[in-house]
């Protein structure tokens, strides 16, 4: 995948988010402030407008720097920290060589930013599993991404907003385990 597909694919991401902005809200009120739908909508339809680059690396660090500017709440903050930080170990394009590299900069970007590690009811479940995955080989499909997402039911939350509904959360996918299964989708389609 090249820096112009890359784009195409990261712009895409308003319609989806636009598409699903009713489930992530609906999710976020059930354990948490309810304005993650709002938020990633917000920060890709920003994308949409002003993301430029000429290579992998500069598409990248657009994007996060655009959702660092654009995107209120905890989102924001990781998923512009975590796009900056792959832009930092990009190569020229994402391959099934490479594309382990830049989620595994995804997933180190996430725990450190937001001191979470597995089994927390995180977007981190998904992404560490993703990572895991590709380190074996194996690019997960979408289906996959969802059903990693869909294992965050069963977790009770003990990071952010989420941790203060305790045993309540048990039961509600995370909704930035939800909103990660469509970002990793982005990422991962060209090399599939």
């Amino acid at each position: 995948m090249n820096a112009q597909e890359l784009s195409v694919n990261l712009k895409a991401l308003y319609k989806v988010f636009e598409e699903n902005e009713i489930l992530l809200t609906n999710l976020d009120r059930e354990i948490g402030d309810g304005d993650h739908g709002v938020n990633m909508l917000r920060g890709f339809k920003a994308v949409d407008e002003k993301l430029s680059g000429d290579t992998i690396s500069e598409v990248l660090k657009n994007c996060g720097m655009t959702l660092m500017s654009v995107v209120g709440g905890a989102s924001g903050p990781l998923y512009g920290f975590s796009f900056v930080k792959m832009s930092q170990v990009a190569e020229e394009e994402i391959s099934r060589d490479n594309v382990s590299k830049l989620i595994e900069a995804f997933k180190d970007a996430v725990a450190s930013r937001g001191q979470v590690s597995g089994g927390e009811k995180t977007m981190y479940d998904v992404i560490s599993k993703v990572s895991d995955a590709l380190n074996q080989g194996n690019i997960p499909s979408i289906e996959a991404l969802q059903q990693y997402a869909e294992e965050t039911k069963d977790m009770m939350a003990t990071k952010g907003r989420a941790a203060y509904f305790k045993e309540q959360s048990i039961g509600t996918i995370d909704p930035g385990a939800q909103s990660s299964v469509w970002v990793l989708d982005a990422l991962l389609s060209g090399v599939r």
